[in-house]
């Protein structure tokens, strides 16, 4: 007979450990996607825990996971690589982000629900609200909140996958300084609330051309280097 005491115990640790290990994961990705650890450098294990403060056994866990998501490489006896992305690779993130994000806002345009404006709504409105902090991890993260938002209403899982995966590695390379100028900042919001009240709007077709025209604006105004290649 299974003592009910001992499951218990067990089924907590399973809890706390994989608890953990997402901790790690979330800490780490974050520490690449906001440059806290530089791309292309290598760091030994033991200097990421401790800058992190987080234990080697979950660490272990999230590299195996950041691996396969294409964040980090292990150099035999020297330590991880966090990975720089590829001329090409940028490009094709570029290019998807443009092809599904056009996508998910016409369909959100369509099927989006009350709740799901409701959603996109606060969004928008904490984006106005901390405009003025110029603090640009906060406000990229609001940012891509909103976007993913937008994705999450097409009710549809695997696009909404898809496109945090996109938002996320877009991050990997993006320039992030547009909200330290007030100009731009003021204009990214304005193309994001444009986009909102076409979808609120159920304008589906001028959804999609305003995101077009924002992704454009926004690959144009930080990473020129790879978009103008493209034009």
């Amino acid at each position: 007979m299974v003592d009910k005491d001992e499951e218990c115990k067990d089924s907590k640790q399973n809890k706390s450990k994989s608890t953990f290990k997402e901790q790690a994961y979330e800490k780490m990705k974050n520490a690449i996607l906001f440059n806290h650890f530089r791309i292309g450098a290598i760091y030994s294990q033991e200097s990421i825990c401790k800058d992190l403060n987080i234990s080697l056994t979950p660490l272990r866990e999230a590299m195996l996971e950041l691996q396969n998501e294409g964040y980090v490489s292990y150099c035999r006896g020297k330590g991880v690589l966090i990975k720089p992305v590829s001329r090409e690779e940028a490009r094709n993130i570029l290019q998807a982000r443009l092809w599904i994000e056009k996508l998910t806002a016409g369909v959100a345009a369509q099927k989006a629900t009350a709740q799901d404006i409701e959603e996109m709504r606060k969004r928008i409105d904490e984006l106005q609200e901390k405009l003025e902090t110029r603090d640009a991890q906060n406000l990229y993260r609001i940012d891509h909140g909103f976007h993913k938002a937008i994705a999450y209403s097409t009710h549809n899982p695997y696009i909404y996958r898809f496109c945090c995966s996109l938002l996320d590695h877009y991050l990997r390379f993006e320039v992030k300084s547009v909200y330290s100028n007030s100009i731009d900042a003021r204009h990214v919001f304005e193309e994001h609330f444009n986009i909102f009240k076409c979808i609120e709007a159920h304008k589906a077709t001028k959804a999609e051309e305003m995101m077009v025209k924002h992704l454009n604006n926004s690959f144009e105004r930080t990473l020129s280097m790879y978009w103008g290649e493209h034009q």
